[in-house]
């Protein structure tokens, strides 16, 4: 189970009236305004969601020590006075942690090559003081941000509109299935394509790929991404396959404005 599931799956009990929580207990309150946070922001959006299911997964062990088995329903766990620091606490914790077991001599596991082993070490130093941990979270963040800008590759691609549909609380499935598109949005009933290129003899594939899909799995959006870098003629000569008709409920558009598509989407399917 994953933290958004389990940290769910408690705050259904705690949430509940005339459940086994004092409903309007402090403690409680600061629990469930917590929730509230992390639904807002997005569970994937919020650091502390993994620490706080470090924490929930220590106090359900405890309850399977004292009882042997639990239910969430009967079985509650004791909430602190300041949740903040507990988690605040646990996240140093596991900084520290990390830090003890990366040290200098760990270079070598992480970076085999020599070569990139050196280059690693010079760029620690340079940027980050010899911190290897602070080094590896740039990296990771660099690789996050490159998600959201408008690239040509077409796993880039993927990937970028992957963020953004999750980025909006949407569950997206990968298919790679022959004969059906790249990406599928289950709760909106969205198709995704990815192109990042054209040519006139790539039409005949791409509409058996959105006609299948259709079919299939009986889409209500089907939408063609094509990226930005894309030249304006090979995106005309694209663009006029939802131009003619041909799917009344496909659009093709650049990956730039495909967030806003999404919301459209979203704010069309909570009005129906």
């Amino acid at each position: 189970m994953d933290d958004r599931d389990l940290i769910e799956e408690l705050a259904s009990n705690v949430y509940k009236l005339g459940g086994a929580y004092e409903y309007y207990d402090r403690n409680v309150l600061a629990f469930r305004e917590k929730i509230k946070l992390f639904r807002t922001t997005g569970y994937e959006n919020n650091q502390q969601v993994y620490f706080l299911g470090i924490w929930i997964r220590e106090k359900l062990g405890e309850l399977s020590q004292k009882h042997g088995s639990y239910d969430l329903r009967i079985h509650t766990i004791d909430f602190p006075d300041n949740l903040d620091s507990v988690i605040n606490q646990i996240k140093l914790n596991v900084e520290m942690d990390i830090t003890a077991k990366i040290d200098g001599n760990h270079y070598d596991l992480l970076f085999p090559d020599s070569v990139l082993r050196n280059f690693a070490r010079e760029r620690t130093q340079v940027l980050h003081n010899g911190d290897l941990i602070a080094y590896i979270c740039s990296l990771v963040s660099k690789e996050r941000l490159s998600l959201e800008t408008n690239s040509a590759s077409i796993m880039d691609l993927i990937h970028i509109c992957e963020f953004k549909i999750s980025s909006l609380g949407l569950e997206v499935k990968k298919k790679y299935a022959v004969g059906e598109t790249d990406l599928w949005v289950p709760s909106i009933r969205l198709g995704v394509e990815i192109r990042n290129t054209w040519e006139k003899n790539d039409e005949i594939s791409l509409l058996r790929v959105l006609s299948d899909t259709n079919f299939r799995l009986q889409a209500k959006h089907l939408v063609v991404v094509a990226p930005d870098s894309m030249n304006d003629q090979a995106f005309e000569n694209l663009r006029s396959i939802e131009k003619r008709n041909v799917f009344k409920n496909l659009s093709i558009l650049r990956v730039g404005v495909f967030g806003n598509y999404i919301a459209k989407i979203i704010e069309i399917e909570g009005s129906d």
